[in-house]
């Protein structure tokens, strides 16, 4: 009797998820994709090309919400509370999303189960930035300042353990360099500090930068990344550079729901986003922002969710609580 009834159980859950799955969308219902960053930044830009792509596979609004705080911990706390019906879900920026869950200081209300991939978008890799009027002409020069006295040059961020922070700390560990980290409140001020001189280097991912690399304002000395970019094929990686120890590094964004949405609610919206990313239009502005398109399904965003956790977790744990 138990035995029948837990079949039973059994059937009439599958039931339900299958039937929820069925009706998705909801008719009537707009689907809200929240950007856990201020609008008007590289993630909210992407995520605004990505938006009327689904909207119109869908059959439903799909709206961009923007929900900073918390150095995003409170956009990925809203999705992880929010009902598992796919009609809420996250912009996942990573490491971002580590150095939250991952830092116990940070009392994050929510876990990394809290979530569960839809798949990935893409990679941003970050670069290292002076001003053009800098004396440092290749990363040779601001290593070599960097260790003729710790702390002397101030190395800019958009924010504590955002990931140009992380990018900083990467540096200094591949370098056994020490800068001082000051942070700012997003990428504009940040550009502005190293334009004016307030700071000596950044870390930005090159979409954030190719303007002002055009411009001739700023100085690319080295690309955090295993490959040059196409964008900037002029500008070395750290490798190639001569600097084999720092670990490469970007922003990696994809999709993500609250936990429990039903398996066939997330493949739905994993179909989607793949025929987002195939189409021409949206490749050839991605591209053009210096982004690189790294699709992956469910099965393929979990497991690249892994290795993030487990490339970023021994960084964000050896990092300063405060700094």
């Amino acid at each position: 009797m138990r035995k029948a009834i837990l079949l039973a159980l059994a059937g009439a859950i599958s039931f339900a998820a299958a039937a929820a799955a069925q009706s998705f969308p909801q008719k009537g219902k707009p689907i809200s994709l929240i950007v856990p960053s201020s609008a008007g930044g590289g993630t909210d830009t992407a995520t605004r090309l990505l938006a009327p792509l689904m909207e119109k596979d869908l059959g439903t609004s799909v709206v961009v919400v923007n929900k900073p705080g918390g150095s995003m911990q409170v956009g990925f706390g809203f999705v992880a509370g929010a009902k598992p019906d796919g009609h809420t879900l996250a912009m996942l920026i990573m490491p971002p999303a580590q150095s939250i869950y991952f830092d116990p200081q940070r009392k994050a209300p929510f876990e990394r189960n809290s979530l569960v991939p839809v798949g990935m978008y893409y990679g941003a890799p970050f670069a290292i930035v002076v001003s053009a009027k800098s004396p440092y002409k290749t990363l040779a020069d601001l290593v070599a300042a960097a260790r003729a006295e710790a702390g002397k040059l101030n190395g800019g961020t958009t924010g504590f353990m955002a990931s140009g922070h992380l990018a900083l700390l990467a540096f200094e560990q591949g370098t056994k360099t020490k800068m001082t980290a000051v942070h700012y409140q997003g990428g504009g001020p940040l550009l502005a500090a190293l334009l004016g001189g307030q700071i000596d280097v950044t870390f930005n991912s090159i979409g954030e930068l190719l303007a002002q690399k055009n411009a001739g304002a700023i100085r690319l000395l080295a690309l955090m990344n295993d490959t040059r970019d196409p964008q900037i094929p002029d500008v070395p990686t750290v490798t190639e550079a001569g600097f084999t120890g720092v670990a490469p590094m970007g922003s990696y964004i994809g999709l993500a729901a609250p936990a429990g949405t039903p398996p066939d609610i997330i493949a739905r919206l994993s179909v989607s986003l793949k025929k987002a990313v195939d189409d021409p239009i949206l490749k050839e502005r991605m591209t053009g922002l210096g982004n690189t398109l790294i699709f992956t399904d469910p099965a393929g965003a979990n497991k690249f969710w892994d290795e993030a956790d487990a490339r970023f977790k021994p960084l964000i744990e050896s990092a300063p609580k405060s700094q």
